[in-house]
């Protein structure tokens, strides 16, 4: 299995002032907004405490390096607070806590860290978590849609599926459909608590940390990503890879996700729905129509030059008619 480890989830409301317990040396890892949300709902001192201020290599390296030694590392935050956490543990060996403060990402169950290289995201390491705090009164406090962005990874199940069947099917490439109905039933659950997951309630809450426990868990048993990472994930690549900028992960799945069912010709206003029910921001705002444009009309030889998986993209051209329809209908959704 990888090495895969169950995390051992605690949550609650004020479940974060667990923390105050943890004995011996312990260096805390954040960033300025979630550290203030931190403490208001959590009045504590560690014996030191580090800001991310960013997620380059080099940066990562040199603080691993330079902060000083600790028996626990706790990450508060969202995604590059919990992998500088990650990356620490996994250098040094010691005992992990994460606190996520926000579910846009899936960084707090993953076992890879997330870094930059030349701007471009790169994952390196092998650190399974194994003790998180999920306290919904510190998560309610981030911005509704930073919340609810975090189905997007759940929601390119089904994308993915069909990708990774395709694939099978055209190249031969490994298939199990034992982790495909596990991942299938990921979706359905979404799908049931669509509502939970808008209204970022508790239910909400559980529900995607839940999801994320267990996609990363059958991901780690099949060995790579395909049974939830699929064309609509080149999509958000070739965005970050034309633009050279940071955008909400879960706008750009979402609107990969907007495509690419068309392309696939696969359940397309079902996925719309399911994104407006859990409030995945589709329209990718901080996108310009130009760049969305773009990243359509370049997938194919993005995917190529970057050497990345086989997908619909390689079966069906994308056409400027595809794009220009695929614009317009976007653009009826406002």
């Amino acid at each position: 299995m990888n090495g895969y480890k169950a995390p051992d989830i605690r949550s609650g409301h004020g479940v974060c002032r667990e923390v105050r317990n943890i004995p011996g040396r312990v260096l805390a890892v954040s960033m300025d907004i979630p550290w203030e949300l931190f403490q208001k709902h959590c009045s504590w001192t560690p014996d030191h405490v580090y800001m991310v201020p960013d997620m380059d290599l080099e940066t990562v390296e040199q603080a691993e390096k330079t902060l000083p030694p600790c028996d626990t590392v706790v990450g508060i935050g969202g995604g590059s607070s919990c992998d500088m956490a990650k990356y620490i543990a996994w250098k040094r060996g010691c005992r992990m806590v994460l606190i996520p403060t926000i579910i846009s990402v899936d960084a707090p169950l993953t076992n890879t860290i997330a870094v930059r290289v030349d701007k471009k995201v790169t994952y390196i390491g092998n650190i399974f978590p194994e003790e998180l705090l999920v306290d919904y009164s510190l998560i309610q406090e981030a911005p509704p849609e930073l919340n609810r962005a975090g189905a997007c990874d759940i929601a390119s199940i089904h994308t993915g599926l069909y990708d990774w069947r395709l694939t099978h099917e055209d190249t031969g490439e490994r298939y199990d459909a034992a982790i495909a109905a596990e991942a299938r039933e990921c979706l359905a659950e979404l799908d049931r608590n669509a509502e939970e997951v808008y209204q970022v309630t508790p239910k909400g809450i559980d529900t995607i940390v839940d999801l994320y426990r267990r996609e990363v868990r059958f991901c780690a048993i099949f060995g790579n990503s395909r049974p939830e990472e699929g064309s609509e994930h080149l999509v958000a690549y070739n965005i970050e890879h034309i633009t050279r900028r940071h955008f909400l992960h879960g706008d750009l799945v979402a609107f990969g996700l907007f495509a690419m069912t068309r392309l696939q010709q696969h359940e397309h206003e079902w996925m719309v729905s399911l994104m407006r029910r859990c409030g995945l921001r589709y329209l990718c705002p901080d996108a310009s129509r130009d760049e969305l444009r773009q990243a359509l009309l370049t997938l194919k030889s993005f995917k190529d030059s970057a050497g990345l998986f086989y997908s619909i993209v390689d079966k069906i051209p994308i056409t400027q008619e595809f794009v220009e329809d695929t614009l317009a209908a976007l653009n009826c959704q406002k």
